[in-house]
């Protein structure tokens, strides 16, 4: 698992993990653990750097097409930081599973899998 918020930029981390060495349209993927804003809270905090992932949507159900049943969720983010070179070059899906289908002891909504896509170079003034 990696945390995917913290100190470190999306370009950061992307030249960290190998993304420099990546084709166009090649992502990076990470297992992470949300962290919540407040211990008893439900408010994710989503910084990264020196600004936050923007969600861009609510998030849409992924259903199985056999049973039809839910099995996890998809959030589409957008890293925004007015001007910066970076702004809008930067997008992150968020997949995480639907609880019911784990094992009791393994329930639990707080780890999600991240893909990092470059959208775009920076583009600067």
């Amino acid at each position: 698992t990696e945390n995917l918020y913290g100190s470190k930029e999306p370009w950061q981390i992307w030249k960290q993990f190998g993304g420099l060495d990546l084709e166009d349209g090649e992502d990076l993927y990470f297992f992470t653990r949300l962290k919540k804003k407040s211990v008893n809270g439900s408010m994710i905090d989503s910084r990264v750097g020196t600004r936050t992932w923007q969600g861009e949507d609510a998030g849409k159900a992924v259903v199985s097409r056999n049973s039809r049943k839910k099995i996890d969720s998809k959030k589409r983010f957008q890293y925004e930081k007015d001007k910066s070179p970076h702004n809008g070059c930067w997008i992150m899906h968020e997949y995480s599973l639907n609880p019911s289908l784990l094992p009791q002891n393994l329930r639990s909504n707080d780890l999600v899998l991240y893909r990092i896509r470059k959208n775009g170079e920076p583009v600067v003034a």
